[in-house]
């Protein structure tokens, strides 16, 4: 009765975690789903990637362009105005004005004023959209004249105060910042260029032009970048000369709430693609310097519109991968549902029968595995009703086993697996009956050999007392020769580590030295290269000379019209016979330079070798330590192995001693179970 309920108990809990657990339905959905997930998930990452790669490359592309192409047009703009007044500095008649004005002369009243007026009013006729006046500066007089006839003269106006001055410090063209015109406020900027005497050293004044800025306005406003890009044009202080927000025209770039990276990109005159905040909004650009004026583009466009590509395409694969996923799911339910619906069937039945009902009937038509299965079960009952018979007549005769009736008969012809259980049980029966035999007949010679073995164990207690004590004197002295053997150890490990170090160093001294033979190779090479080059000079300064000499003779013929150009020739053929000279000089030295060169490769070359020579004895030497670190290592772990053993050995012994007094004791206890033995065999009937 109370195995019948702890069996009802089983298939409830049974019962209970069939439900609880996942089907294979579930399993192979979670299972294939999560891999296809984590695929999905790989493919859509790299795809992202890679498109965030090209579109963001796109992106820096176009806006690298716009700055570029906004730069070159500018530079275009710019150079168009600048070279005309390169074309003004280089006039023979402007010259001639500013050579001959002195000072408290009325620059009007001038010889050729007219000319010089009429062709500066020619050049604001060509581009007057542009330009807003064309004027010349006197640097002896301090005093300037303008294509509108407007001049500075009997004032106090320092002509060295104008910004467009500093251009004959520097020694060419340039631009100034811009700045409100005082007649029509409107923005405009100066590009000027030093005027110099026919000797090309004496600063006669400066030439240039005022230039209105609504042309470059016309020109950043047709650049477009995406929705809500532009371009902002700097000065080359830094003032904004173009925003589409007007509130920021003519302040510099460093009273805009703008990051500290493109302040310093263009101070430093940087090209690049940055990341950086204005008014708080994060916006990416390209900073472009427009040729050698020293203005700067800047291109913006914000983060969002900068991704906003990106982010489309984004969603798009998400949506994409959603629905794939979504497919990849229905279409595994349809195949698990179709998987899973014999097995449940196959489930049902195994119940059945782990619940002791054999009366079932299995009708799967699956032609594959499964279907298999089902016939192997139907097959399985049949056999499983063949061997309950078995089941209760082996039960039978364990039940009189248990009572002590060894004589056992079986009268059914076992068949399959059974035959071997009905063997078994005729060899066990066999089996028990001899080893009782035995049994009953070791007990009394146990009994008899227990004394014997108590005064044995307790002669065994007396001498291990003895070898225990000497163990314990040999440990001590163990331990004393492994600590000496561990201090050898540690000092050979350190004298290996620095004798390491020093070949090393010794290593590196030796590349470095490499490295210094290779650089004075390669300074001898271009030495000589230079004197190739210097052998070019002096052909060039003997054709200089030549043509000097052809120019003199021309001068000559030519009579009083030549003698500027005599002087000309002249001082080009002085010019040519010093370049003659300073290049045999130079040719002189360098040769004393090789032959040095030379002498420091020789010296070199020796030094390469006492360091090699000197690495290879130290390595040798820290062979003979490395060798020296390792016999020290083996002797200490043969030390540490003697002290274990005799560590093992003094324990055995002290084990032993005690044994041998429990085996005392526990002899005598022998003979009594010896005894209480013998009575319980006599419970068995055995086969006589």
């Amino acid at each position: 009765m109370v195995g019948r309920k702890g069996t009802e108990r089983e298939n409830e809990a049974a019962k209970l975690q069939r439900k609880t657990r996942k089907g294979i339905a579930d399993k192979i959905k979670l299972q294939v789903g999560k891999d296809v997930l984590i695929v999905f998930l790989m493919v859509a990452v790299v795809a992202i990637l890679m498109v965030r790669s090209v579109v963001m490359a796109a992106k820096e592309t176009e806006l690298t362009l716009e700055s570029e192409s906004a730069s070159y047009q500018l530079a275009d703009f710019f150079d168009k105005y600048t070279r005309m007044t390169e074309q003004m500095a280089v006039n023979p008649e402007i010259r001639e004005l500013l050579r001959d004005n002195q000072k408290g002369d009325s620059i009007k009243k001038a010889k050729g004023y007219d000319t010089v007026f009429q062709n500066m009013a020619n050049i604001v006729d060509v581009d007057s959209e542009n330009i807003r006046s064309v004027w010349i500066g006197d640097v002896e007089p301090s005093a300037a004249t303008q294509s509108d006839g407007f001049t500075t003269e009997g004032g106090d106006w320092d002509i060295t105060a104008s910004s467009w001055f500093v251009c004959t410090k520097l020694g060419h063209s340039v631009l100034t910042e811009p700045y409100a015109d005082t007649s029509t406020g409107k923005l405009i900027l100066s590009a000027a260029s030093p005027v110099y005497d026919e000797d090309g050293k004496t600063v006669l004044g400066v030439a240039g032009m005022d230039i209105l800025m609504e042309q470059i306005d016309a020109v950043m406003q047709g650049y477009k970048i995406g929705k809500a890009g532009f371009l902002t044009l700097l000065s080359s202080e830094g003032m904004v000369i173009y925003h589409p927000n007007s509130e920021n025209k003519q302040k510099n770039i460093r009273e805009l709430d703008i990051s500290q990276n493109i302040i310093d990109a263009v101070d430093k005159k940087e090209t690049g693609f940055f990341k950086y905040k204005e008014e708080g909004k994060t916006k990416y650009g390209y900073v472009a310097n427009i040729g050698n004026t020293g203005y700067v583009v800047v291109s913006s466009l914000p983060a969002m519109e900068y991704y906003s590509d990106l982010i489309k395409l984004i969603v798009v694969l998400a949506v994409l991968f959603a629905g794939g996923i979504m497919l990849i799911l229905l279409g595994m339910q349809k195949t698990a549902a179709k998987i899973t619906k014999p097995i449940i069937e196959l489930n049902g039945t195994a119940q059945k029968l782990a619940e002791g009902n054999l009366d079932v009937n299995l009708q799967i038509s699956s032609e594959d595995e499964v279907g298999e299965l089902g016939n192997s079960i139907n097959e399985t009952v049949v056999r499983l009703k063949e061997y309950i018979a078995y089941i209760d007549e082996i039960s039978e005769v364990l039940t009189n086993m248990a009572d002590g009736k060894l004589a056992i008969d079986l009268k059914y012809d076992y068949v399959g697996e059974f035959q071997k259980v009905k063997l078994a049980l005729m060899n066990i029966s066999q089996s028990m009956n001899e080893v009782m035999e035995n049994i009953s007949e070791s007990a009394a010679q146990v009994s008899s050999g227990a004394d014997d073995l108590a005064n044995g164990a307790q002669g065994l207690a007396e001498g291990t007392g003895t070898q225990a004590a000497a163990v314990e004197e040999l440990v001590a002295t163990a331990t004393s020769v492994t600590e000496q053997v561990e201090e050898n150890k540690r000092e050979a490990e350190i004298s290996a580590k620095e004798t390491m170090q020093v070949a090393r160093k010794m290593e590196d001294s030796q590349l470095q030295m490499n490295r210094m033979m290779e650089a004075m190779d390669k300074i001898q090479q271009t030495s000589k290269e230079v004197v190739g080059i210097i052998k070019t000079i002096e052909e060039i300064a003997d054709q200089t000379n030549l043509l000097a000499l052809n120019a003199s003779i021309e001068a000559a013929r030519a009579g009083e019209a030549g003698k500027g150009f005599a002087v000309v020739a002249g001082e080009i053929g002085n010019l040519a016979d010093q370049s003659a000279k300073a290049v045999n000089v130079t040719r002189d030295m360098i040769g004393i330079s090789l032959e040095e060169i030379e002498k420091g490769n020789e010296l070199a070359t020796d030094v390469v070798v006492s360091l090699k020579d000197s690495v290879e004895a130290i390595e040798r030497v820290n062979g003979m330590i490395q060798k020296t670190s390792e016999n020290a290592s083996y002797q200490a772990m043969s030390m540490a192995q003697i002290r274990a053993g005799i560590e093992e050995i003094s324990q055995a012994i002290q084990a032993n001693s005690a044994t041998a007094q429990q085996s005392s004791a526990t002899s005598e206890e022998l003979a009594a179970q010896a005894t209480t033995l013998n009575e319980m065999v006599q419970r068995f009937e055995l086969i006589r």
